[in-house]
């Protein structure tokens, strides 16, 4: 019997989580780490755009991925992208191909649906998928030093919101437009975002972690925002701050500077936090001094789905991609 690729669901669900726990749990236990998944799958974003498939033959799991249904905007158009996500082969099973197999069956099968390019983060990095016919797609790390002022800034920033998300959209959008390549997320995926990054801090047991979502507003809307995932540091050391994703209705991104100084003025006399983050070529608030760097973790990648196509040919300048929307 051939093998088929199958949605994971039940019993087969709860072996794939067996499989896969020690490699991604990253400090949840078992069952936490159970929760974490299903409940992406159960926003209204994941349950239909979100699925975990395995490649199975006579009642045996060969691999196992994500299949993530998203749009990216590519030279002003609107193109369907499927994300390739937690691809994972059982230890019995590696080294006869079935990590491939899988990735080829579940893009034949959104390549059928409608997509036309394929997306992945890799943490092995680039040379297995470049023989699958991937290209990178290069995103900038940037180290950000907050320039600090006497007394507390003139910015008011409140808590971030599920209502938030309709604005926060659209500031992503006119943001995306001076961008080749970008994600074009719907409200309901802001709201995915952000649900996904609350659930694995509250599921820690340590406590290390907490997921911080701020925004500033001008006339009862939001204009910009800001998104961090924030580590406390062990010993008094400087606490890690990752800036998961921002936006700003401003070109120049001033209120997201003027938001991360009010941030940090929270504890004057506290450790300054290290501040990094995926970020974007052209912006350049005039409260930040950037250092930045291509990231030597997850490695993007995309690869054109249509027949003779090819993916576009990109520089660091050309994208804006958020590490919180990676996957």
């Amino acid at each position: 019997m051939a093998p088929a690729l199958v949605r994971a669901e039940g019993a087969l669900l709860e072996e794939l989580f067996d499989q896969t726990y020690p490699l991604w749990g990253d400090g949840l236990s078992r069952r936490a780490y159970a929760q974490w998944n299903n409940a992406q799958e159960q926003t209204e974003w994941g349950r239909a755009h979100l699925r975990r498939l395995a490649l199975v033959e006579n009642g045996r799991v060969l691999a196992s991925a994500k299949r993530y249904d998203l749009t990216l905007v590519i030279d002003g158009r609107q193109v369907p992208t499927v994300g390739v996500g937690a691809v994972f082969t059982p230890v019995p099973m590696r080294g006869r191909g079935f990590a491939r197999a899988i990735i080829d069956a579940l893009v034949d099968t959104a390549r059928r649906d409608g997509a036309e390019l394929a997306l992945l983060f890799s943490e092995i990095g680039a040379a297995y998928y470049q023989r699958l016919g991937f290209t990178i797609v290069p995103v900038e790390t940037a180290e950000l030093m907050v320039l600090e002022k006497d007394g507390a800034p003139a910015m008011l920033v409140r808590a971030g919101e599920a209502a938030d998300a309709e604005q926060v959209a659209t500031i992503h959008a006119r943001r995306a437009a001076g961008y080749r390549l970008s994600l074009a997320p719907s409200p309901d995926q802001v709201r995915y975002t952000l649900t996904k990054k609350r659930l694995f801090a509250g599921l820690d047991p340590s406590g290390r972690r907490t997921v911080e979502y701020f925004v500033a507003e001008e006339g009862h809307r939001a204009v910009a925002f800001v998104l961090l995932q924030i580590t406390r540091g062990p010993g008094g050391r400087p606490d890690s701050w990752s800036l998961e994703a921002c936006g700003d209705a401003d070109p120049g991104g001033a209120r997201v500077g003027a938001m991360l100084q009010t941030l940090i003025a929270r504890a004057p006399a506290g450790v300054r936090p290290r501040i990094q983050g995926w970020w974007p070529g052209s912006l350049r608030p005039p409260q930040l001094t950037l250092t930045t760097r291509l990231p030597a973790g997850e490695v993007m990648m995309i690869k054109a789905l249509n027949a003779g196509g090819e993916a576009p040919q990109l520089a660091t300048g050309d994208v804006l991609f958020w590490h919180g929307d990676a996957f």
